[in-house]
């Protein structure tokens, strides 16, 4: 399983790396919306989404106020990356504010980085990842329901391991392949312990589960008008994540509603990111993952 797992997680390589930098274009930090924009100092912002058994790649950027519509990244920083305390290497600029390392994310392992940026202070930042949660069984559910549009959603049913006597945080993500492989569209959160959460999203913690296992549904379709049902191989990926990144994506979600007010999922509050960087703005942090077998909806059951 392992084997085929780390095979499956490079065909995901890509689609992660450019979703790391979209949530770079979300997190910068600036002030409210004013109509007139005072002077505002830019303060160091560093971005990395750790991944086992990827590389590191970070962002290192200058927050700018609000009325800057692009932020150039910083292409002359020093950025210092450190395992378990110890000094490990300086990672390599490859352009645009991007820093990569030549050093392999361990679950299990603190990692951190000293940011040093000419005229500014010393940024620093650290997480540790968990190590993965392994997936024990998975059904699929042809029809869990019906969406609002009148169109069937299907269900993955799948049973985790959890680790008991110490605060643990997930997040389930569908894959679906359609030409490439992407995340698939969440449907109705029905799960009690995902609804426990009080977001509609399939990032939880293990504060409701007990025992040494749990089960958990999550509905969801392929986000099309197509009313054949979901017929699409899936894969679920399970994430261990770190306490810092629960805490980031739970803020995105939030910091996402709060930014387009005039829809009806518009919450018409502002929101602030979850930040872990000392002396500037930014996120560190990560996960690790346990992926299932490719499941084929085509295929019946023996």
């Amino acid at each position: 399983m392992r084997n085929q797992n780390s095979q499956i997680i490079l065909i995901f390589h890509n689609f992660r790396f450019f979703s790391f930098l979209l949530i770079l274009s979300l997190i910068s930090c600036r002030d409210l919306v004013q109509d007139d924009f005072p002077d505002f100092m830019p303060i160091p912002t560093v971005n990395s989404i750790l991944i086992a058994d990827s590389t590191i790649q970070v962002h290192v950027s200058l927050a700018e106020k609000m009325d800057t519509t692009s932020l150039k990244g910083v292409d002359n920083a020093e950025v210092k990356l450190f395992i378990n305390n110890t000094f490990t290497e300086n990672l390599v600029p490859v352009g645009d504010g991007c820093y990569h390392s030549t050093s392999t994310v361990e679950p299990g392992k603190t990692y951190q980085c000293k940011v040093h940026i000419a005229g500014f202070g010393e940024v620093t930042c650290s997480d540790s990842l968990p190590t993965p949660n392994s997936i024990l069984s998975t059904e699929h559910v042809a029809t869990a329901g019906i969406n609002q549009d009148g169109l069937p959603y299907s269900a993955i049913k799948f049973t985790f391991r959890n680790t008991t006597g110490e605060h643990r945080y997930y997040q389930a993500v569908i894959w679906q392949h359609t030409g490439r492989w992407q995340p698939a569209t969440l449907e109705e959160i029905t799960d009690p312990i995902i609804l426990s959460e009080g977001l509609p999203i399939a990032v939880f913690s293990n504060d409701q589960i007990k025992g040494d296992s749990c089960t958990i549904t999550l509905n969801y379709s392929t986000g099309s008008s197509y009313s054949g049902g979901n017929t699409l191989p899936c894969i679920l990926e399970l994430r261990s994540i770190s306490f810092d990144y629960y805490q980031y994506i739970r803020q995105l979600y939030l910091y996402n509603l709060g930014r387009f007010p005039e829809f009806l999922t518009g919450s018409g509050n502002v929101f602030s990111l979850h930040s872990n960087v000392r002396n500037g703005y930014g996120i560190f942090a990560g996960y690790s993952s346990c992926l299932s077998e490719i499941i084929n909806p085509n295929q019946p059951s023996l």
